[in-house]
């Protein structure tokens, strides 16, 4: 399986700097071997602030469904300061579920 982790900014928060965020998001889920992946729009329905702003985004490659319980357990005990985390799934086929 692969995974998605998207990061939504908070309200207060506005970084449109890539190469920030890129360090940022890759030492937060260092220990996961993420792929730098840009930025995506999420369904604003699928946000916790309702809005259509882009997220950035990281994919972990060939997971292992006991890499997917370590992500989600690390995401909940470590909080990345200032965004909301969203993960998806992919199993085989083109669609996601999101898990997180």
């Amino acid at each position: 399986m692969d995974l998605r982790v998207c990061f939504e900014n908070m309200e207060s928060v506005n970084v449109n700097d890539a190469t920030m965020m890129k360090h940022y998001a890759k030492s937060y889920l260092a220990d996961f071997d993420p792929e730098w992946a840009g930025f995506i729009m999420l369904p604003h329905d699928e946000t916790m602030r309702a809005t259509m702003e882009p997220a950035w985004q990281v994919l972990i490659r060939d997971a292992t469904p006991g890499t997917e319980k370590d992500l989600l357990r690390y995401i909940d005990d470590n909080p990345m300061a200032a965004y909301h985390v969203h993960v998806y799934r992919r199993d085989a086929g083109p669609n996601e579920t999101k898990i997180h």
